[in-house]
């Protein structure tokens, strides 16, 4: 197969429009303390759920029937995006988050992630722990205790979850540009 014939994807809860307003709102306040940041355009924000990298059509379509196999298992429900922090750590950033408070993420994660390895899919073992990248730091990473510190209860609102949408990712020069592939709303009643 040729590399042309693969494509960079992943799953991902879309974020409302006012929440993508209000985490813009927040970066905007962040970024004259933070000069070595890229940040996450607004209009691309999204609550990743798996990344898969680089995978083949067909393979695309497995992972569209696994969405389309737990769509009737929930029903919308919300979530609260809350508190910025950084991966690994405050003291060495590399990553600016925002995190997500919501009893039920777990769920819909463990029971999206149990279908995809069922069809042969790796899944990160690591624990799952649901937030929105607000930016990336350039270059080292960075002690920003105090600048972070203070942002632990900055609230950017809550939002109802109702679906799932499987996303192709485009890299261009301007950065990447996620294309919905499917979506899937929940149907529980």
């Amino acid at each position: 197969m040729a590399e042309t014939d693969l494509i960079r994807s992943f799953i991902a809860i879309p974020l409302s429009a006012p929440i993508k307003a209000s985490v813009a709102a927040i970066q905007d306040r962040l970024k004259p303390s933070l000069p070595d940041i890229r940040w996450a355009k607004p209009e691309s924000l999204h609550l990743t759920l798996h990344f898969f990298g680089d995978i083949d059509e067909e393979n695309l379509e497995k992972a569209a029937a696994v969405m389309v196999s737990i769509e009737s298992l929930f029903s919308p429900f919300l979530m609260t995006l809350s508190g910025v922090g950084a991966f690994p750590s405050p003291k060495r950033s590399r990553v600016l988050w925002l995190g997500i408070k919501c009893n039920k993420m777990r769920a819909l994660h463990s029971a999206l992630t149990g279908g995809l390895i069922e069809c042969g899919f790796n899944c990160d073992k690591r624990p799952f722990n649901p937030h929105i990248t607000l930016g990336r730091i350039r270059g080292r990473a960075q002690d920003l205790r105090h600048i972070l510190s203070p942002e632990r209860n900055t609230v950017a609102g809550e939002m109802t979850v109702d679906s799932l949408t499987l996303f192709e990712s485009r890299l261009l020069p301007t950065g990447a540009e996620h294309r919905p592939r499917q979506t899937i709303t929940f149907t529980a009643d």
